[in-house]
């Protein structure tokens, strides 16, 4: 039973394997990812043109812990704005993820596309966090935790050294 688990945790010995076990996980996180990034788009839009909501009787949006949302009607132009903004965001930070899930897939690990793929979703975590900050502002009702911030220090710090890892496979493969 242990061996079994080792094994299991521990994975394949060879390269091919890995590569294999690499590209299913790619593929099954880029499935969970277009499942989130379709209902999200279709959330978003059912909010903003009144559509019906597939779960609940009525699409609701929280900015804080007192303001809740039943349409955009009732959002003060500013929180609107802000809210559309970082909904956008988060959209585009999905695309970002899509595209480094098929870089993954396709066996592509260590390029400077990756590291960018690593980084924007760090930098996104701290510009949703600033508009958090601004969105609990004007409802006049903080109640903001900064760990969003020093997540997304933490994965730009990653995709630094990545990159710096890169640097050092490219310098090596030049060298004979």
């Amino acid at each position: 039973m242990f061996y079994l688990a080792f094994r299991f945790i521990s994975g394949p010995r060879n390269n091919i394997a890995r590569r294999i076990r690499i590209k299913n996980a790619s593929l099954i996180f880029q499935a969970l990812t277009w499942l989130c990034l379709v209902l999200g788009i279709y959330w978003f839009l059912a909010f903003l043109f009144g559509w019906p909501s597939p779960v609940h009787d009525k699409l609701r949006v929280v900015t804080s812990q007192h303001h809740i949302y039943e349409s955009p009607g009732e959002m003060p132009a500013t929180i609107l704005a802000l809210w559309i903004v970082r909904t956008c965001l988060a959209f585009l930070c999905t695309g970002v993820l899509l595209r480094l899930f098929r870089l993954y897939g396709r066996g592509i690990l260590f390029t400077a596309k990756n590291v960018i793929g690593i980084r924007l979703p760090g930098w996104w975590l701290i510009i949703d966090w600033l508009i958090d900050y601004q969105l609990q502002g004007l409802a006049k009702d903080m109640d903001l935790s900064t760990t969003p911030v020093f997540i997304g220090l933490l994965v730009i710090f990653v995709a630094w050294i990545m990159d710096e890892g890169r640097k050092i496979q490219e310098e090596q493969e030049l060298t004979v």
